[in-house]
């Protein structure tokens, strides 16, 4: 596990540069997976992406949670990353696979299948694991849409979980599966303010096994953190 500490100001640029770096590591992958999750986390590594000196064409995103809205709901995730990356780039945007609902003919398309839908996607365009997954972390340790204690977290048999009764506004949800996200090749970890200090201190002391971050921390292959916040190392 890889900490990567500066202040707000210097997140995005490093994450600019960790993206970059990323991208031209392993040319002879095509397409690089790369599975966003939204959140306010999002409005810091989303402005990252964009202004990366990449080619995005051997790049295919993903998206490592979702809530069951419109896309041009302000909740949507693939809403943020449509306005602040996809859009910009226009004609050189990567290819997206956002996870969709059929919201044009109601009951048409349960959460459910929509769930399977996407862990179909996933199967027919990822070999086998994602190379990276840019991930937030809510301040009661929860990561993608899965939440401390829900039994979202017990699904081993997908890389997909539907997400009916999440505790946090909007309660209809899709979600990477824990074990799919602990595949990925690369995790980065993103923490930002004094709110999410006390969840993020308690994963990275292992002093507990009861988030869905600490869990990460503790098996996932390769994870940095980037976060503005000084952390005790013990």
């Amino acid at each position: 596990m890889e900490l990567v500490v500066a202040r707000i100001d210097e997140l995005r640029p490093r994450l600019t540069e960790a993206f970059e770096s990323w991208a031209h590591a392993d040319v002879a992958v095509t397409p690089q997976s790369c599975a966003l999750s939204g959140g306010a986390t999002a409005l810091i590594f989303l402005g990252a992406l964009r202004n990366a000196n990449v080619d995005w064409s051997r790049i295919a995103l993903f998206w490592a949670d979702e809530r069951a809205v419109p896309a041009d709901d302000p909740e949507s995730n693939y809403g943020v990353a449509e306005r602040m990356l996809l859009g910009p780039l226009g004609a050189t945007a990567p290819q997206a696979f956002p996870m969709s609902f059929d919201f044009a003919t109601p009951g048409a398309t349960s959460l459910a299948t929509a769930a399977m839908k996407y862990d179909a996607t996933l199967a027919r365009e990822v070999k086998g694991s994602l190379d990276l997954a840019l991930l937030g972390v809510g301040e009661d340790g929860h990561i993608c849409s899965l939440f401390p204690g829900h039994r979202a977290l017990m699904a081993d048999d997908s890389r997909v979980v539907a997400v009916e009764d999440a505790p946090k506004p909007p309660p209809q949800r899709l979600t990477l599966s824990l074990p799919f996200v602990l595949r990925t090749k690369k995790i980065w970890l993103i923490a930002v303010g004094p709110r999410k200090l006390p969840v993020l201190q308690a994963a990275l002391s292992r002093t507990q096994r009861a988030t869905p971050l600490d869990l990460l921390l503790l098996q996932a292959k390769d994870v940095t953190v980037f976060t503005d916040q000084v952390i005790r190392r013990v």
